[in-house]
């Protein structure tokens, strides 16, 4: 792999954030949109963490030569921490399957009237059987779909923009967030730290192949920005269409507003979106698993089916409320270990300023 422009990583380094969840505009909404006048204060505070923390861990992984997870976080030689950070990854990565079973059965429900429960089944059948046959080179071919949904997501947000009247954006009425961010400050640094952290496996490797300061700096800049762009159009676009606030996929809804052949091509932009994270969430976690217990290693098909029946049974609980409990709990937890990956990068700091001799690693 050739070195990294700042163009290039910018691109890759957004790329790890957006998501199904975040350009279906719930999680936006719940994070930042659900606190009125101070969602954009939120929103800005979220994204100035994401950069920090990016270039901390780009940096880091510059200075150290790590592209392992647990020894990018935990600098020290704490076996049972590692292994606490390994599981906690495995459990956030088994949320983010279940949650994005959940989405794909209140697509199916809002698009085509498919019972909620169904959909999510179906969709969690679907990738349990490419997860078991092992096919993990199609997962690579839906990170084509982020870029595109991406553009639509903005397109539909500007059309939106221009559909409805500005007025409307002063009295949209404001939903109430998830009990666990009552604060819009809180719900920032949730929000950045669970992004962080389980992006750490994806952009540890990168570090190698950005070899100056500079293309870490700016790339974390340009792609931060380009986050940035794609929440404030759906947060604005949300807020001149209040009636689509209520619907378990927000932007889904304000695509059906504009037109209903608009709505049948994000739909399937999105559940394909959907499928891939999924896909690519539930492989990690078996990976992970067959690193760590050899038990699982003799039985990786048995486990796959175990956690894709799991994943459908707690996408029961509906994509809005997964999201508005299950992220914050995983943002709360992730903090405790970017305070261990930040430790690891002031050490080397100092290791590369001369005031330590230890050696980072």
């Amino acid at each position: 792999m050739k070195n990294l422009t700042a163009a290039g990583l910018a691109v890759t380094y957004a790329g790890c954030f957006l998501g199904a969840g975040y350009v279906s505009g719930q999680e936006l909404w719940q994070f930042f949109g659900s606190f009125g006048k101070m969602s954009v204060p939120g929103l800005l505070l979220a994204v100035a963490l994401l950069a920090a923390f990016g270039m901390m861990l780009l940096r880091l992984a510059q200075m150290t030569g790590i592209e392992e997870m647990d020894r990018l976080v935990v600098r020290k030689e704490w076996p049972w921490l590692r292994k606490a950070l390994s599981l906690f990854e495995c459990v956030f990565l088994f949320g983010v399957t279940a949650i994005m079973s959940a989405g794909a059965g209140a697509l199916t429900q809002q698009l085509l009237g498919i019972p909620s429960w169904l959909g999510g089944i179906l969709m969690t059948a679907a990738v349990v059987l490419i997860a078991f046959r092992g096919l993990r080179g199609l997962v690579s071919a839906f990170s084509i779909l982020v870029p595109v949904l991406v553009l639509v997501t903005v397109l539909v947000a500007l059309a939106a923009l221009i559909r409805f009247p500005m007025a409307q954006a002063a009295f949209a009425p404001v939903s109430e967030g998830s009990f666990l961010m009552k604060y819009w400050p809180t719900a920032a640094i949730t929000f950045a730290s669970y992004n962080v952290l389980g992006a750490v496996g994806v952009l540890a490797p990168l570090g190698k192949y950005a070899d100056q300061k500079k293309t870490v700096w700016r790339g974390v800049a340009l792609g931060c920005g380009l986050l940035l762009l794609i929440a404030l159009s759906v947060i604005l676009a949300l807020r001149v269409c209040p009636q689509a606030i209520s619907q378990e996929l927000p932007m889904l809804a304000l695509a059906s507003a504009l037109s209903p052949a608009l709505a049948y091509v994000y739909g399937a932009l999105l559940l394909l979106a959907m499928f891939g994270t999924s896909l690519s969430s539930l492989v990690a976690v078996v990976t992970l698993l067959r690193q760590k217990f050899p038990l699982v290693e003799r039985s990786r098909g048995k486990t796959t089916a175990l956690l894709g029946a799991a994943a459908a049974l707690g996408s029961l609980m509906g994509f809005g409320d997964l999201i508005s409990v299950l992220y914050p709990l995983f943002g709360y937890l992730s903090g405790i270990f970017l305070l261990f990956m930040g430790s690891h990068y002031l050490w080397c700091r100092r290791r590369e300023k001369g005031q330590v001799q230890e050696n980072c690693q």
